[in-house]
């Protein structure tokens, strides 16, 4: 009996001691993306719901922002470690503005998911009829935000830009006239389209000039880059490997996004094919001073960024394949 006790003992402590190992391996990392439901900025939430981030002793925590400088905010505020999603031109401004952030890997290349959408019955027809018109945006400093300003200088047109804020509302003061042209994300709005409510009048695509530019970055915080480095890196590499999965087992990554947006499978396969993998582009952001330089002319910041600057800025932490 005394010896049944001492082995019980030992278990007991045996467990003790493995739950606290295992507590301490256990890397906490809080995560900021943009407009979950998005099938490339709902990548961070689907590794988490599958267990992946579990797997790899990572203790992620999720919050959502509207996109642009909320992302900034929420890494500077302190409420987030990691800014996922964010807007290039958004990032060098924060940079240069003070914020204690780096880019630590490029996160999309291209825009070929924002589009751009009229009433039916709207007199708009092409890229061209938007001269003089009102088209919506999210937020100052986003991506979509450089989106627009490049099709003005690409295709010297003139028309204003309406920061609308969530999709929801866009499509709200779109269809009520209040400004002439919404945007969206897949997969949002094209069940309006099959309804022939609405018309798709362009995708990001066919702004010639961005197709190959890094457009979003991720960033973390200088300190916590400092102080957890391998975190970081460890978050993008098990990422990197989901988004691998979710293209290698489409149906069942489509019932996840399905069931996220609340739409049938048709309509989050239709909304999939606006991503390819080569877009969800992880690394050193491509063609950064080409992206920097459409920053100056926007107006993001006032001039480029020396190379001391851009190295103070850009901090890679993991590389596909290296």
């Amino acid at each position: 009996m005394r010896e049944r006790n001492v082995l019980l003992l030992a278990a007991i402590a045996s467990a003790v001691v493995f739950s606290q190992q295992a507590f301490a391996q256990t890397q906490k990392v809080r995560v900021a993306t943009a407009f979950l439901g998005l099938w490339d900025t709902s990548q961070p939430t689907f590794c988490k719901d599958r267990g992946e981030f579990a797997k790899a002793g990572l203790d992620v925590d999720i919050i959502t922002t509207r996109g642009g400088s909320e992302l900034i905010q929420a890494v500077v505020a302190g409420s987030a470690d990691i800014a996922y999603s964010v807007g290039v031109n958004a990032a060098i401004a924060g940079f240069v503005g003070g914020s204690k952030t780096k880019i630590i890997s490029a996160e999309f290349k291209g825009q070929n998911d924002t589009y751009f959408y009229v009433p039916v019955n709207s007199p708009i027809k092409s890229i061209a009829d938007l001269k003089g018109k009102s088209v919506a945006y999210p937020r100052p400093g986003g991506a979509s935000d450089a989106l627009l300003q490049s099709l003005k200088q690409d295709r010297n047109l003139d028309f204003k830009m309406v920061a609308t804020g969530g999709l929801d509302a866009t499509f709200t003061q779109t269809m009520t006239k209040q400004v002439d042209v919404g945007y969206s994300f897949p997969p949002y709005i094209l069940a309006q389209v099959e309804k022939g409510e609405v018309r798709v009048l362009f995708a990001g695509d066919e702004v010639k000039s961005q197709r190959d530019l890094t457009q979003r970055v991720t960033i973390a915080g200088e300190q916590f880059l400092k102080d957890k480095r391998d975190v970081a890196a460890k978050f993008l590499k098990v990422l990197d490997g989901c988004i691998d999965w979710a293209y290698a087992n489409p149906e069942q990554s489509l019932q996840a996004y399905a069931a996220l947006n609340k739409i049938d499978l048709a309509s989050a396969r239709k909304g999939m094919t606006f991503y390819k993998r080569e877009t969800l582009a992880f690394g050193p952001p491509s063609h950064f001073e080409t992206v920097m330089g459409q920053a100056v002319t926007a107006k993001f910041i006032e001039k480029p960024l020396t190379a001391d600057q851009m190295k103070a800025l850009i901090d890679i932490v993991y590389t596909p394949g290296q």
